[in-house]
C-alpha cells in the first residue's frame, strides 16, 4: 500500500516552532492581513473619501444656473455650484432640474422650483406651516420664526421671505410665483456672515427670476 503513514502525514504538516505566532503558520499571516486590509479599504476608507472629497465647480462670470423650465438666477463669480445646471447645457433630454443650489462664503443658497398656482404669500405661509419645504441637512432645528416681508427682483416680481433659525445658523426662505411656477428660495448660513457675502447673496436673491424677464 502507498502513500505516508500517519505519522509522515502528521510531519508533513507539522509548524516548527520558530515559524509559529500564536499557533499559526507565520507564512500565511502575511497573506491573511492582505486580504483584511483590502477588505477594510474598499468597505470603509474608499467611501470615507468620497464623502469627504468638496465638490469643485466654481461658478464664473456670466453663468445663469436655469431652474426647470421657467427659472433662472445668477450666482456670484467664485461660488462653487453644488446642484443643477448652467443654462445652455441642459440635461438628458433638455431637461434641467427643479433644484439648484451654491455655496459662497459658507452660505448654501438653493433654488426649488415647481408648479404651484397661489400667491408667494401663500407658497410662504404654507412652507411655514409645515416646515416640510425646509429642506436643511437633517433640518438641523431650523423654524420659520420671522414675519414675511416683501421683497422684489431684479426685474420687477414681487415675492415675500422670512427669517429663519436653527442649532446650527440662521437662514432666508424666500418664496415668488412666477406664473404657475412656485419658486422657494433657501439661504442657510452661520450665525454671523460677513457684509460683503450679504450683499452678494441679496444679489443673487434679486437675480430669481422667470426665463425671458429681460432683465
Amino acid at each position: 500500500m502507498t502513500g505516508l503513514h500517519a505519522d509522515e502525514r502528521w510531519r508533513a504538516h507539522w509548524v516548527p516552532v520558530d515559524r509559529r505566532l500564536l499557533g499559526m503558520d507565520r507564512r500565511t499571516l502575511l497573506p491573511a492581513a492582505v486580504v483584511v486590509l483590502l477588505f477594510v479599504i474598499a468597505v470603509w476608507v474608499v467611501p470615507a473619501i468620497d464623502d469627504r472629497v468638496a465638490v469643485d465647480d466654481p461658478i464664473r462670470a456670466g453663468d445663469v444656473i436655469q431652474v426647470g423650465t421657467d427659472v433662472q438666477f445668477v450666482p456670484v463669480a467664485g461660488a462653487n455650484l453644488l446642484a443643477g445646471l448652467r443654462q445652455g447645457q441642459p440635461g438628458p433630454a433638455g431637461i434641467y432640474p427643479g433644484t439648484a443650489a451654491v455655496s459662497y462664503g459658507g452660505v448654501t443658497f438653493e433654488v426649488i422650483a415647481d408648479t404651484y398656482r397661489g400667491t408667494p404669500a401663500e407658497l410662504l405661509a404654507q412652507i411655514k406651516k409645515t416646515n416640510e419645504g425646509l429642506r436643511v441637512p437633517d433640518d438641523a432645528g431650523f423654524h420659520v420664526t420671522g414675519d414675511p416681508v416683501t421683497i422684489t427682483n431684479g426685474s420687477g416680481d414681487h415675492g415675500v421671505a422670512a427669517d429663519f433659525e436653527g442649532t446650527n445658523g440662521t437662514g432666508l426662505v424666500a418664496a415668488f410665483v412666477f406664473g404657475e411656477t412656485g419658486v422657494e428660495v433657501e439661504i442657510v448660513g452661520p450665525q454671523q456672515v460677513p457684509e460683503g457675502v450679504t450683499r452678494q447673496v441679496v444679489t443673487m436673491l434679486q437675480s430669481v427670476e422667470p426665463i425671458g424677464s429681460g432683465s
